[in-house]
C-alpha cells in the first residue's frame, strides 16, 4: 500500500531512517526530522502494518530565464534492509512522478546514482566537480579577512547575489535558506565568512573530520575570498575538499589540481509541450531545456 503523505507517522519515519541510513547518526537524524522532514511530500510504502520504504520530496521554485515555476525535488529515499530488492523504490517513484505530472513543471534530483533515475526518464543536465587540496599549498590568502559566523551576518544577501550568475536553478526564499543554515549548524557544521574590509563577500559551511575539512557549501564574490578562506583553513587542517558546479572555473585558480566528477543534476519534464509554451522554447526533453540556457546551473542547496 502506498501513502502519499506521512502525517502522524513521525516516529515510524525516524525508525526507518535509523535502521536504513547508516550514514546518518542520531544527531543528524534528529536534525533532519526538524529541518528537512516534510510529511506533505513524503511518499511511503506500508507493509506488515509498518512503513518499510519512503521517498521524501520537496516543492521548490525554479528560476528559468527570468520566469518562475514549481519544481518537485527528490530529497531522500530509503528502505528497511529486510524489505529491499522488492522494487519499492520504483513504486514510490511512479507515485511521485504521477503527482509531479499534475502539479509541477519538472522534477529535479542531485545524486551520485544517476543510472537509477535515468531509467525513469530523467536526464543528466549538469554535473559537479570534486576538488581535494593539500593545505601546504594554500597559504597565499589573508586569513584576517575570515571571520566566524554570527547570526546577525546576512548570509542570504550573499546567496542571492551569488545565484544571479546562474540560471535554470532552484532559488530558496529567506525561510527555506534559513532552514538550511540551521540544519547545518545543528549537524555540527561550522560556518565562516569572508570579508573585504567591512564588506561581506562570501561564506563557507564545512565539517571537520580529524585533520581534513569537507566544505559542504561555498559561495563567494571573487577569487580573493576563496584564497582567504583556504589560508584560514590551512591553519586548522592538512587537507580540504569541496564540490563546485560544472561551470565554476576553479581550474584557473588551481591549474595543477585535477578534479573528478562527483554528483549529477538530473531533470525530468512533466509535460514537454506545456514546458515549451511556458518557456517560449521548442524543447522535447529536459536536456534540451537546460542546454538552451545562456547561463550555467547551480543547484547545490535544493532540498
Amino acid at each position: 500500500m502506498i501513502l502519499n503523505h506521512s502525517h502522524g507517522k513521525d516516529k515510524e519515519i525516524r525508525r526507518l531512517l535509523s535502521k536504513s541510513m547508516l550514514n546518518m547518526d542520531p544527531v543528524t537524524i534528529s536534525t533532519w526530522m526538524k529541518y528537512k522532514y516534510d510529511p506533505n511530500g513524503m511518499f511511503c510504502i506500508l507493509e506488515d502494518q509498518k512503513i518499510v520504504a519512503c521517498l521524501q520530496t520537496k516543492e521548490r521554485t525554479l528560476h528559468y530565464e527570468g520566469k518562475k515555476c514549481k519544481a518537485l525535488i527528490l530529497s531522500l529515499a530509503c528502505t528497511l534492509p529486510d524489505y529491499r530488492q522488492r522494487h519499492y523504490f520504483s513504486q514510490l517513484m511512479e507515485a511521485a512522478m504521477n503527482y509531479a505530472n499534475c502539479n509541477h513543471m519538472l522534477t529535479l534530483c542531485y545524486t551520485n546514482f544517476a543510472k537509477i533515475l535515468e531509467a525513469k526518464s530523467f536526464q543528466n543536465v549538469s554535473k559537479t566537480k570534486y576538488y581535494w587540496l593539500e593545505m601546504e599549498n594554500c597559504s597565499q590568502g589573508d586569513l584576517k579577512n575570515v571571520r566566524t559566523y554570527r547570526p546577525e551576518m546576512n548570509l542570504f544577501s550573499i546567496y542571492t547575489e551569488f545565484i544571479k550568475h546562474f540560471d535554470g536553478s532552484i532559488l530558496l526564499n529567506k525561510n527555506e535558506f534559513d532552514e538550511q543554515i540551521h540544519y547545518y549548524i545543528n549537524c555540527n557544521h561550522r560556518i565562516v565568512t569572508m570579508y573585504d574590509g567591512d564588506t561581506l563577500c562570501g561564506f563557507a559551511i564545512y565539517k571537520v573530520i580529524q585533520d581534513h575539512i569537507e566544505i559542504e557549501i561555498l559561495m563567494y564574490m571573487d577569487s580573493a575570498s576563496i584564497f582567504d578562506l583556504l589560508a584560514y583553513l590551512s591553519t586548522r587542517c592538512k587537507s580540504v575538499s569541496f564540490i563546485v558546479s560544472q561551470a565554476e572555473r576553479f581550474e584557473k585558480l588551481f591549474p595543477m589540481e585535477i578534479p573528478r566528477n562527483q554528483g549529477t543534476v538530473l531533470a525530468r519534464l512533466s509535460n514537454y509541450k506545456l514546458f515549451s509554451i511556458w518557456s517560449g522554447k521548442n524543447v522535447h526533453h529536459a536536456k534540451e531545456a537546460f542546454a538552451a540556457l545562456e547561463k550555467p546551473m547551480w543547484n547545490h542547496m535544493i532540498d
